[in-house]
């Protein structure tokens, strides 16, 4: 139970608000652009519906494979939200719920980015998918593999349109030297 309880504290560390002092974000500066709200919407709906599945259908605690399970996929959930953290400082004020770019953020190449565009995305889903493990929950599982994912994807594709835009051969050449969200592969 306890690894448990630790896997969902490793979702709050991610989403804890922290390095914008606070600020709520406010429209476009000057000079910047601003990508479609339509994917985050629907990836915020997605977790609203892994969340109530994954503690609802938990599986039994009890014998050595929900020990097995737990371990698992807490050190999952706890490797995912490390990397939420380290990818979220490397972005800095350039960090935003829906997507923007301009030129005052820039592309950021730096920590995680030097090998995936999306390291965020591929950390949130590892947590979820670490959660659906640490409880045993085949169901929150798809939910992570149905919905979860596919739609940290579309964000991706929307924000990417976004950056290409913005910053055009700097941002392609970017693309051309690195991954989507898996080092070497994706």
């Amino acid at each position: 139970m306890i690894l448990r309880v630790v896997s969902l504290l490793a979702f709050g560390a991610c989403v804890a608000r922290r390095s914008n002092g606070g600020k709520h974000e406010t429209s476009a500066p000057p000079g910047e652009s601003r990508g479609s709200r339509l994917p985050v919407a629907f990836n915020l709906a997605s977790f609203a519906a892994f969340y109530p599945v994954l503690i609802a259908a938990a599986g039994g605690t009890d014998g050595p494979l929900p020990l097995l399970l737990s371990i698992a996929g807490c050190a999952c959930a706890v490797a995912g939200a490390a990397l939420f953290r380290r990818s979220r400082a490397a972005l800095g004020p350039a960090w935003s719920l829906t997507p923007r770019a301009g030129e005052q953020t820039g592309v950021v190449t730096t920590g995680p980015y030097r090998l995936v565009r999306h390291p965020i995305y591929l950390a949130l889903s590892t947590v979820a998918a670490g959660q659906a493990i640490a409880f045993g929950n085949g169901l929150a599982l798809l939910i992570v593999l149905g919905a979860v994912i596919p739609s940290f994807v579309w964000r991706a594709h929307v924000e990417e349109q976004l950056l290409t835009r913005t910053f055009g051969d700097r941002y392609l050449a970017y693309r051309g030297r690195t991954k989507m969200v898996i080092p070497y592969l994706l």
